[in-house]
């Protein structure tokens, strides 16, 4: 949906899947740095297919505030709830944002900031100068490394940390590249930051501090290994596309 002037400025799409535990925990959060702005926003909840009570949960915080928004979408990977929940989104910026926040919100300020300063996407990053990690465990910390070298290899450039989940579009950026998204599980970062280059769109890697979680939805050798997959199937596209010209 293109934003028109009852739009709001900021649009928060959170991806879901069995987030019974901290769903409500993050609304709450969400609610209360939101308090202390002065611009408008949303929250978009794309629920995919979860089993657990997280509809029931969102729909309790939507009925306090109509600016919370439940989006029921069948099961079938992280990035198709993204995909839809940014194009159901409709601000100015969206903003993707981690069921479990583990990067504190008020560092939100710091995205808006970049794109007010004329940037099309700011990529929250965990190995920018000035980042800092929390509490992760050093063999996926060395397993994240590997597998972004190979991306930055294979598709995306120089981009140090690719798979945050905390990320800003322009609207009408946003509104682009999603429809062109493909892939539906954890690589569409890769996916849409890939599309995004061969446009030649202003993107910034914007350090920030990051908390591991311990619930995290992520199987690093299972994930790892589909997503590399997607990455050369990517890869592969883009020969065959510069073959046909």
């Amino acid at each position: 949906m293109l934003n028109n002037v009852d739009s709001p400025y900021l649009s928060v799409v959170i991806p879901a899947y069995d987030e019974e535990p901290r769903i409500g925990v993050t609304l709450e959060k969400l609610l209360a740095y939101f308090s202390g702005q002065s611009y408008t926003w949303e929250i978009i909840v794309a629920d995919d297919g979860s089993r657990d009570r997280t509809p029931a949960i969102v729909k309790e915080w939507a009925a306090k505030d109509s600016r919370i928004k439940h989006l029921a979408l069948p099961h079938a990977g992280k990035g198709w709830a993204v995909k839809n929940g940014m194009l159901t989104a409709c601000g100015h910026l969206r903003f993707m944002c981690d069921a479990d926040l583990a990067m504190p919100i008020y560092q939100l300020g710091g995205f808006i900031e970049k794109m007010r300063a004329g940037y099309d996407i700011v990529i929250g990053s965990r190995q920018a100068p000035g980042a800092r990690r929390f509490d992760e465990p050093a063999g996926r910390h060395v397993m994240g490394r590997v597998f972004n070298w190979t991306i930055r290899a294979l598709a995306v450039g120089s981009f140090q940390d690719t798979q945050c989940g905390f990320k800003c579009f322009r609207g009408e950026v946003a509104e682009d590249l999603f429809r062109q998204q493909q892939f539906k599980g954890f690589s569409f970062d890769v996916e849409i930051l890939h599309i995004a280059v061969r446009k030649r769109l202003r993107i910034l890697d914007m350090p920030i501090d990051w908390y591991h979680q311990k619930a995290s939805k992520v199987r690093p050798f299972i994930d790892s290994f589909a997503m590399l997959k997607d990455t050369l199937s990517l890869r592969v596209r883009d020969i065959r596309k510069k073959r046909k010209y």
